[in-house]
């Protein structure tokens, strides 16, 4: 008898009002999780299709090299380890580009003082 009217007591409150809290968990979930990874994988697709030859790559193995070749038709590049010692990798392996070693090129190009040709006059 008990659970019979207990049943029939009306809900408190609207569908909508109990669905809220689940809709501002997602509101948050979305700008706080996913909103910022789509970010970070524009960025990345961005810098690898921006790396040519030349550049220093970090693989997401470790591996630390410069860019020789870059094959567009497979997603690969050929990247130099060592002295003539080369090795294919995936684009998508490529976890970033070091701007470190192109940086310490142009400072020693830049701080190195230029020769001036200047005549002795008699």
């Amino acid at each position: 008898m008990f659970i019979y009217e207990a049943s029939a007591v009306p809900s408190t409150g609207s569908f909508f009002i109990n669905l809220l809290p689940l809709v501002l968990i997602s509101l948050v979930f979305y700008f706080l999780i996913l909103r910022p990874q789509q970010n970070k994988v524009k960025e990345h697709k961005s810098m690898i299709n921006s790396i040519k030859r030349g550049d220093t790559v970090i693989t997401s193995g470790g591996i630390i090299g410069e860019v020789n070749k870059v094959d567009e038709a497979n997603a690969q590049f050929v990247i130099e380890i060592a002295p003539k010692i080369e090795v294919k990798v995936l684009k998508s392996a490529v976890s970033e580009v070091s701007v470190q070693a192109n940086k310490k090129n142009k400072d020693k190009e830049q701080n190195t003082p230029k020769k001036n040709d200047k005549s002795k006059d008699s």
